[in-house]
C-alpha cells in the first residue's frame, strides 16, 4: 500500500464530506465519467474534504475525471493521511446517520440525534440515535464486529439507559444471528450504490437465515422498533390467511398542494407502527382543481396550522381515500410530512381558498409562533444568527464570480445538511438573509437555486419575495422579471464594491483599503468615461439612467453613494477646472442643479467666490466647462498600452478582433477539457506561429479575451508557459482589467490556481446544460 505520507496519493478514494472537515454530510464520486459530470453539477473542485469522520485527516480532496479509468477522489500533496477505509462502503455510517434522521423526521421526531461511535475504523464502527421524549429512546446500528460478551454487556447497558432500544447490524459485524436468537427476527442494515449516492436499505432476517430487503423510507417505527414492509409483527398461525390488502395511496407532488380552516380533530386511531400525527379536517385545493373537504395528518410534532392563514404542503404527501367515511364526511385523507404557511391570505395558485380573517387582537402568527422549535439548535449548528451571517458571505462570493449557488451546497456551508431544515425553514431564512427590504440592497436569495436545477428562480423564490413585501400574486413571467433584475443588480454591486472582510481573516486594514480603491475606482472610470461622451453631446444624463448604463440598478446605491461616487469623478477638482458631475440630475427634479450636488461640491472642497456665489452659480459654470473642449478634460483611459501596436496585423494576414475570438473559443475548449494550454495551441487556432506573437501581443490578446470574463471566471489563468509554468505577464492581466495585482509569486500562483479550478467549474457544469457559455465576436 501507499505510504500515507507520499508526496503523490495514488489511493483511489471513493467518498469525502461536504462543508468542513468535521462534517458528517457524506459525499460519494461515481465512477463513470458521465456521472462524474452531473455530480459536479453546481459544485467546484474545492468543496470536499477527507472528513474526520470518516477517519480522515481533514484536508480537502480533488475530484478525478477519466474516462479509462474510474473516477476518484485524491488528496493534495504533499498527504499526510492515515485513513485506511476510501472505499465506496467508507462512507456508509454518516450515510447511514443521516438517512436515520431524515427518515425519524418523517416519523414525526425532529429531535434525533446521531452520534457515531469509532468513525474510521473498519466497516464504520457503530452508529447511534437518540430521538423522543428526553431522547429516551435510541437505534443502535453495529457495523463493526463485536464479541459475544462486548454484545451483551453493551445491550445491558444502553437498556439500562433508555426506555426503548432497537438494534440493526451491519453486513459484517456477525451478530445478527443472535439477534434472531433473542428476538425471533433481526434488523440489518445495508447501502447500496444507486446512481451518484449511497442509499439506505433495511433488512428482515428471519430464523431460516432468509433475509428480505425494503428502502428504509418504505419502513415504519413502532414501539418494537423499525418496522419493514414485509416483516409481519405477529407470529405466523397454523393456517396463514390471505394478507390485507395494502390501501391505495396515491403519491403528490411537494408545492401542488394548499389548505386553510383547519379544524383539528380527535386523535385518530394509533397507526399500527405506532407513528404519533395529529388529524385536521380543511378546505384543501389541489392547483388546478376546486376546493375539497378533506381530512389531513400532520405529525404530532408539527404546529397546529392556523386557520386564518394558507398553508402550502411542500413536503411529502399521499392521498388516501376513506373508504369508511359517512356520506357526509370527507372522503379523502392526506397525510403529510409538514406544511409552510403564506405570508399572504391569498394566492392566485389556489384562488378559491379564503381564509377566516385572523383574530383582532393578535397579528397572524408567523410559521414558528404556533409552537417553538426545540430543535433550532440542532437543525443549525452555528445558530440561526451564525447561520445568515455565513449565508450572506457566501452569497456575496457567489455574486462576485457572477454565479449561481445550489441551496445544497449554500447549507452545508452552515454545517447543516438539507434536510435538517424544512422548506418552510427555507423560505423564512432566506427571508431573513434580505430582511428589511431597502434601497441599495439587492435580494441575494435570487442567486439560490435547487440542485440539479435549470438556472431559473427557486420554486420558492415568490414565496421570498412576498416575505418581503412584494404582492403575493406576481405571476410567473413577474417573478422571472424580478429575479433576473435583483440578480444582475446583485453581480453589479459585487463587481463595485469590496469584498466583505471577515473578523478571521487576518487581513491588513491596509489590503482592505486596497480593495475597496480597486472595486470603486473601476466604477468612477466607468462613470467618467460616460460623462465625457454626455459632455461631448452637450446633454445632461439623469442618476439612474447613469446607472443603468452600468446595468446596476438605481436602488442599489444609497444618497450617500451618490455623492461619494460622484465626488470621485471630480476628485482633482480645483476652482475653475472642468466638473463632469453636473451633468448628472436626479430623476423628475426641475431645471436647476439637482439637489445633491451641493452635497457634491462640499466633498470636494468648494467655497464661494465673487464669480460662483452660490450653488446654483457654481453648477451653471461647472457645466459651461464641462461643454468646453479644454485641454483641462479629463482624458479616457485606453484599454492597451501602445506597445500593442508593434504587431502589424496586416501583414499577418488577419486582424486583432479575429485572433481575440480564436483564442478564446480555444480556451472555452480548453476549459471544458479541463486541461490548461500554451501559446503553441492558442497561436495555431488562430492561424500563426507562436514566433508571430511578442509577449505585449499576448498579453493584449488575452486581456480582450476576458474583458469583461465570461462567466465570471478569467480564461487568461489557463494559459501556461513552457514546462507548465506561469506566463511572465499575468500579473500585467489582472491589473489591466482591475484585479487586484502587484502580489507576491506564492499569492498570485495561488490566484492563478483558484481561477484555474472556477473555469474548469464553470465550463464543465454549463458544458451538460442547454445554457452553455456563448461566445462573444
Amino acid at each position: 500500500m501507499v505510504s500515507p505520507t507520499s508526496e503523490e496519493d495514488t489511493r483511489k478514494v471513493q467518498t469525502a464530506v461536504i462543508g468542513q472537515a468535521e462534517s458528517d454530510w457524506p459525499v460519494f464520486l461515481p465512477y463513470d465519467h458521465d456521472d462524474f459530470d452531473r455530480f459536479m453539477r453546481g459544485r467546484t473542485r474545492d468543496d470536499f474534504y477527507c472528513g474526520v469522520l470518516l477517519g480522515g485527516c481533514g484536508k480537502k480532496l480533488t475530484p478525478k475525471r477519466y474516462t479509462e479509468k474510474k473516477c476518484h477522489f485524491a488528496h493534495r500533496p504533499p498527504v499526510h493521511c492515515r485513513r485506511t477505509e476510501t472505499g465506496e462502503a467508507s462512507a456508509d455510517h454518516l450515510y447511514i446517520g443521516q438517512s436515520l434522521r431524515r427518515w425519524l423526521l418523517r416519523q414525526g421526531y425532529q429531535d434525533a440525534e446521531v452520534t457515531y461511535l469509532d468513525p474510521g475504523s473498519v466497516h464504520g464502527g457503530a452508529v447511534e440515535v437518540r430521538f423522543g421524549q428526553g431522547r429516551s429512546r435510541l437505534i443502535r446500528v453495529q457495523l463493526a464486529r463485536l464479541s459475544l460478551r462486548e454484545w451483551q454487556e453493551t445491550r445491558e447497558s444502553l437498556a439500562d439507559r433508555h426506555t426503548h432500544v432497537h438494534w440493526a447490524y451491519g453486513p459484517y459485524c456477525g451478530l445478527s444471528h443472535n439477534e434472531v436468537d433473542a428476538a425471533g427476527h433481526a434488523i440489518r442494515i445495508s447501502c447500496r450504490t444507486e446512481g451518484e449516492t449511497r442509499e439506505v436499505y433495511v433488512g428482515t432476517q428471519s430464523p431460516d437465515n432468509s433475509c428480505a430487503w425494503s428502502a428504509l423510507t418504505e419502513c415504519r417505527l413502532s414501539n418494537e422498533g423499525i418496522v419493514a414492509p414485509r416483516l409481519n409483527p405477529e407470529p405466523p398461525a397454523s393456517s396463514t390467511p390471505a394478507p390485507a390488502p395494502t390501501p391505495v395511496a396515491f403519491p403528490l407532488a411537494p408545492g401542488t398542494l394548499a389548505f386553510t380552516a383547519a379544524t383539528e380533530l380527535p386523535a385518530p386511531h394509533p397507526h399500527p407502527d405506532g407513528t404519533a400525527v395529529r388529524l385536521y379536517e380543511a378546505d384543501l385545493q389541489p392547483l388546478g382543481s376546486p376546493v375539497v373537504r378533506a381530512r389531513i395528518t400532520l405529525p404530532h410534532a408539527h404546529p397546529a396550522p392556523p386557520p386564518h392563514q394558507l398553508h402550502v404542503v411542500y413536503s411529502s404527501a399521499h392521498l388516501l381515500p376513506l373508504t369508511e367515511a359517512a356520506s357526509s364526511e370527507p372522503a379523502w385523507l392526506i397525510r403529510a410530512d409538514g406544511a409552510s404557511p403564506l405570508p399572504q391570505q391569498t394566492d392566485s395558485r389556489w384562488p378559491d381558498l379564503r381564509p377566516v380573517s385572523p383574530p383582532p387582537e393578535s397579528p397572524p402568527p408567523t410559521p414558528t409562533m404556533a409552537e417553538p422549535a426545540t430543535s433550532t439548535p440542532r437543525v443549525l449548528p452555528l445558530g440561526e444568527s451564525e447561520t445568515l451571517r455565513v449565508f450572506r458571505s457566501k452569497l456575496e462570493l457567489v455574486a462576485r464570480a457572477r454565479g449561481l449557488v445550489n441551496w445544497e451546497t449554500l447549507v452545508s456551508h452552515a454545517g447543516a445538511a438539507p434536510v435538517d431544515i424544512t422548506p418552510e425553514e427555507r423560505v423564512r431564512l432566506l427571508i431573513a438573509v434580505d430582511h428589511p427590504r431597502a434601497d441599495g440592497k439587492p435580494v441575494l436569495s435570487a442567486l439560490v437555486k435547487p440542485a440539479l436545477a435549470a438556472d431559473a428562480p427557486a420554486p420558492y423564490f415568490a414565496d421570498v419575495l412576498a416575505g418581503l413585501g412584494w404582492r403575493a400574486d406576481l405571476t410567473e413571467a413577474k417573478v422571472v422579471e424580478i429575479w433576473e433584475r435583483e440578480r444582475k443588480t446583485a453581480y453589479a454591486l459585487a463587481e463595485s464594491t469590496p469584498a466583505r472582510q471577515q473578523p478571521s481573516a487576518g487581513l491588513s486594514e491596509a489590503k482592505a483599503g486596497t480593495a475597496h480603491v480597486l472595486n470603486e475606482a473601476r466604477l468612477v472610470a466607468r462613470f467618467r468615461e460616460h460623462l465625457e461622451l454626455v459632455a461631448k453631446g452637450h446633454g445632461i444624463i439623469k442618476w439612474s439612467t447613469l446607472l443603468k448604463k452600468q446595468h446596476i440598478s438605481p436602488s442599489t446605491l444609497s444618497d450617500e453613494d451618490r455623492v461619494r461616487l460622484l465626488a470621485a469623478v471630480d476628485r482633482s477638482y480645483v476652482p475653475g477646472r472642468r466638473m463632469l458631475s453636473a451633468l448628472v440630475k436626479a430623476d423628475g427634479q426641475t431645471p436647476g442643479p439637482p439637489p445633491f450636488f451641493g452635497d457634491v461640491l462640499t466633498q470636494l472642497g468648494w467655497k464661494s467666490d465673487a464669480a460662483t456665489p452660490t450653488v446654483e452659480a457654481a453648477w451653471r459654470a461647472a457645466v459651461d466647462r464641462a461643454y468646453a473642449r479644454s485641454t483641462q478634460a479629463v482624458p479616457v483611459a485606453r484599454t492597451a498600452p501602445a506597445e500593442e501596436d508593434r504587431v502589424r496585423w496586416g501583414k499577418l494576414g488577419t486582424t486583432k478582433a479575429a485572433v481575440v475570438v480564436a483564442v478564446r473559443r480555444a480556451l472555452i475548449d480548453a476549459a471544458r477539457r479541463q486541461v490548461c494550454v500554451g501559446w503553441h495551441t492558442l497561436a495555431a487556432a488562430a492561424g500563426l506561429k507562436p514566433a508571430d506573437l511578442t509577449d505585449r501581443a499576448r498579453e493584449a490578446i488575452l486581456v480582450s479575451v476576458d474583458s469583461p470574463p465570461t462567466y465570471g471566471v478569467l480564461l487568461s489563468s489557463l494559459v501556461v508557459a513552457s514546462e507548465h509554468t506561469p506566463v511572465p505577464y499575468f500579473d500585467a492581466i489582472l491589473k489591466r482589467l482591475g484585479r487586484p495585482h502587484g502580489l507576491r509569486p506564492i499569492e498570485l500562483g495561488q490566484l492563478r490556481k483558484t481561477e484555474q479550478a472556477r473555469a474548469f467549474a464553470a465550463y464543465s457544469a454549463a458544458a451538460d446544460t442547454t445554457d452553455d457559455p456563448k461566445e462573444r465576436i
